[in-house]
């Protein structure tokens, strides 16, 4: 101790220098790899010469937002090899109907490009019209205070959607509203209505109020269709998708 007390200016350029020197060392090997070759090592030869254009990551979002079926493509992006597209569709859209999108992104490619690159399209769905009941539950699953009835996100800060509302009428009801309170007892069906530009989507949940000192807070949830995500990965120089649900 007497020592460090002694030479603190020498202690610390050594503890700095060690610092620098480890994390110098970790650095190197994020970017070069434990074998002293870069990380892709020779698997990117070649892609100078085979180069995907600006305009055509524009042509392949144009192309896929004016699909009746798209709500939103973000960017395509590029990983090494691999050509990554991500796609989110309505809740209305068939699993067969999203799978054909990714003929738009192997259309946009040249045949070269397709043949070099592995492409891989991620397609999601906006699952806007989900409901919670929320409240004491008891044992027989029996709402038995204290029962409210929500969308389970915020829908006025969704920039997809176009219009809501929640009701106890299965009528068509886009009312802005995203909560609905029970307090009587009875049995009930509340429904949601999401809007967005492809269409409307409804969503119920059916649920027992029945007065009594048991139970403890829990939540009921609508339940959506479970095909979604979905991934389709066609490798370089092959013709087809092969699918994540298909497999």
């Amino acid at each position: 101790m007497d020592f460090i007390k002694k030479h603190k200016l020498t202690v610390f350029i050594i503890v700095a220098y060690t610092v620098v020197i480890v994390f110098g060392y970790f650095i190197y090997s994020l970017l070069i790899g434990s074998s002293g070759m870069p990380v892709y090592g020779d698997r990117l030869d070649g892609i100078n010469s085979v180069p995907i254009k600006s305009e055509q990551y524009d042509k392949i979002v144009s192309d896929l937002t004016s699909e009746n079926s798209v709500l939103e493509v973000e960017r395509p992006s590029l990983n090494g090899k691999i050509f990554q597209v991500i796609i989110t569709v309505g809740d209305q859209v068939s699993t067969s109907t999203a799978k054909s999108l990714a003929n738009k992104v192997k259309s946009a490619l040249t045949d070269e490009q397709n043949n070099f690159y592995d492409v891989q399209v991620f397609i999601k769905k906006n699952y806007s019209c989900t409901l919670e009941a929320t409240g004491k539950i008891d044992e027989d699953g029996n709402f038995t205070e204290g029962l409210t009835v929500k969308f389970a996100s915020d829908l006025s800060k969704n920039s997809l959607i176009t219009d809501y509302g929640i009701s106890a009428s299965d009528s068509s009801d886009y009312n802005k509203k995203q909560s609905y309170d029970i307090v009587d007892d009875g049995t009930y069906t509340i429904y949601g209505f999401v809007k967005d530009k492809i269409g409307e989507t409804k969503c119920n949940v059916k649920i027992v109020k029945k007065a009594s000192d048991e139970g403890s807070v829990g939540t009921v949830r609508t339940q959506n269709e479970q095909n979604f995500p979905i991934i389709g990965y066609k490798r370089k120089a092959t013709s087809d998708f092969v699918w994540t649900k298909d497999r």
